[in-house]
């Protein structure tokens, strides 16, 4: 009787090796999909972060009859770019929209009598605050920040010249039309040019004469500048707390400085341009290589009677 023998199979050489090809094919085509689809999920998240701003704003409005003032007794820079009368405060729109952001809490820690920072240069000794309230903010605000901004939303580092030391950076500015100074409050600037918000005041809906649907209020902002004190910080205004989009050299994504933008640059870290808050509530994502003087300047401006090509 013959006696037969099982035979073992098993992989080879060769086979092992084609399956491991194989496997780190799909995974190379897998990663890319991966990504996009948490850059997608993240880029949905800063939308809603605008969206949610949009709607504070207009519940804002709802209660004062008025949309915010981005700043409130500034002291950005030096002694001429004081704005309002009594001592600096230093007060922001962000601080203001806390109780329609689910932040209440949050908002009654503040004392509105005392400066919030002491965003100021040393030239002003008479009028430079002597106290702050940055210890009020001891974590960051979700709502204020894009999830695809690998920057640092805190500043907990001291410059000479920008006091924002311990400020906290948001990634959505307040669009500003000027090239030079901040110098005047928003109710006296009669610049056909100037946005919604401004210092120590802010417009009306009825004052928005372009339309609410054809005017930018903020739009994105890179959280690493080309300096640390750069910002715009949400809890203190400083010299850099507004943006330019519409002017050279701050445009959505320019880069200023190795990938870094400059002190008022605009822009994303998502491909090919920035989310923009408009007046009436809705977000749209606008293009960096977007018109910056036929279509960003005329977003900007509330009464400018510009005719907005398509964005």
């Amino acid at each position: 009787m013959r006696l037969q023998h099982s035979r073992k199979y098993g992989f080879t050489l060769i086979e092992l090796l084609v399956v491991i090809a194989i496997i780190a094919i799909l995974i190379a085509l897998l990663l890319p999909a991966v990504q996009q689809a948490r850059e997608a999920a993240r880029r949905s998240t800063c939308k809603n972060n605008l969206k949610q701003l949009g709607l504070a704003l207009h519940n804002y409005h709802e209660t004062h009859r008025v949309f915010p003032p981005a700043t409130i007794n500034a002291g950005f820079r030096d002694c001429d770019d004081v704005h309002g009368s009594g001592e600096i405060l230093n007060h922001t729109c962000y601080q203001m929209l806390l109780p329609f952001l689910d932040q209440a809490n949050l908002y009654n820690l503040f004392d509105w009598s005392l400066p919030s920072g002491q965003g100021t240069y040393s030239t002003c000794p008479s009028t430079a605050p002597t106290s702050d309230q940055y210890s009020v903010v001891t974590s960051p605000v979700p709502v204020f920040l894009c999830p695809s901004d690998p920057g640092s939303p805190k500043r907990d580092t001291t410059h000479p010249v920008y006091y924002a030391r311990f400020g906290w950076r948001t990634s959505y500015a307040v669009a500003h039309y000027a090239t030079g100074g901040f110098g005047g409050s928003w109710g006296a600037n009669s610049d056909i040019r100037k946005g919604t918000l401004g210092p120590n005041g802010a417009a009306r809906i009825r004052d928005i004469i372009d339309g609410s649907s054809n005017t930018m209020v903020l739009c994105e902002s890179q959280l690493i500048k080309a300096r640390v004190d750069y910002g715009p910080f949400w809890n203190v205004a400083t010299h850099t707390f507004f943006n330019r989009p519409g002017v050279v050299g701050y445009t959505f994504n320019f880069d200023h400085t190795n990938g870094k933008q400059n002190a008022w640059g605009a822009g994303s870290f998502h491909v090919g341009g920035a989310h923009i808050l408009l007046a009436d509530g809705s977000v749209r994502f606008i293009s960096e290589n977007v018109d910056r003087a036929g279509v960003v300047a005329a977003l900007i401006s509330i009464r400018g009677g510009e005719i907005l090509p398509e964005f």
